[in-house]
Parts: structure tokens; sequence; C-alpha cells
């Protein structure tokens, strides 16, 4: 079934510049200078393998695939701004005024789909941070131990695709 996204932030916070985020995620997350990116977020209480996009399902939408995840920033990290993973803190997210229902790069194959956040303006990420499921599986709630990470067989396999629809 078609769902219209609903494209206003149900805690009532209207973004007009990256600095609306600041108060709102503070209590989740904190704030930290990152050199070439600025003042960026990281999320607190995560498991050290926690990834971006990775706890919730996709739902399709009129404006396209949706994630939907009850993780506490979810409204505002899968929705604005970019991801980058900094090898000494982990996935850290750079805050950004546009919106979207989700900012991730897909990967397909027959058997498989993948995706990952997008880098600073709008980069493609390595292959290693890749996260996919079987074909059959996309449309289930998605957990963090049943996707299949940093897998070269499937990346090899799979071709980076924009507009996906299943």
């Amino acid at each position: 079934a078609r769902t219209q996204a609903e494209v206003d932030v149900s805690l009532g916070v209207q973004i007009n510049a990256t600095a609306d985020f600041y108060e709102p995620l503070t209590p989740v997350g904190t704030w930290i200078d990152v050199p070439n990116y600025g003042r960026c977020w990281h999320p607190r209480r995560v498991a050290a393998d926690w990834r971006p996009y990775a706890e919730g399902h996709w739902e399709w939408t009129d404006v396209g695939w949706y994630w939907i995840s009850d993780e506490p920033w979810a409204w505002a990290c899968y929705h604005y701004g970019a991801w980058f993973h900094d090898p000494r803190i982990g996935w850290v997210w750079i805050p950004g005024t546009v919106w979207a229902p989700s900012w991730v790069t897909w990967r397909t194959s027959p058997d498989y789909i993948g995706w990952a956040p997008c880098g600073p303006s709008g980069s493609v990420l390595a292959p290693q941070f890749f996260v996919f499921v079987n074909v059959h599986r996309f449309h289930d709630p998605i957990q963090r131990r049943e996707l299949i990470v940093d897998n070269p067989t499937i990346v090899n396999q799979t071709r980076v695709v924009n507009n996906i629809r299943i």
C-alpha cells in the first residue's frame, strides 16, 4: 500500500538552520567539532557496532523510500543531513536543512538489496559501509543483527542504483 510521507516534523520542530537541531538532539547525543565538517552529532548510548539505517523498516511513499525507526533522533538524522564514519568515534551525523524520505545510496542484485547512508555532499560511501538483506526480506522490520555487513562477495554481485522501486 502506498503511504503519503509526513513532511512536517511531528515534534513541532521547524528546521531553518542547522542550529535548529542543537537543542532537540542534545539529550540523545553529543555535539562535536569535526575538521572539514564543523559541528556534528554523535548518538549517545549506542552499541559499538551501531550504524545508521539499521533498526527500522522501509516504506514506499509518494516521495520515495522512507526510513521509519523508533530511535529518538530518527526524525532528524534519517531525513536531513549526511553521515560519515570516523574510525575513532564511529558514525557521526553532519546536519543539513533539506528534508528527504531518506538519505541513502542503494545497491541491488537479483538476490540482495543494500543501502548505505549518503556521505557528505551526497557522496556514495565505500562498499564496506553498505548493509544488505535478501530481496524477499526488504519489506520486513530490520534489526541490526540480521543485516549482512561488509560482504565483498555480495558487494561484487551488486551495482549502485538510483531511484530504486521494488
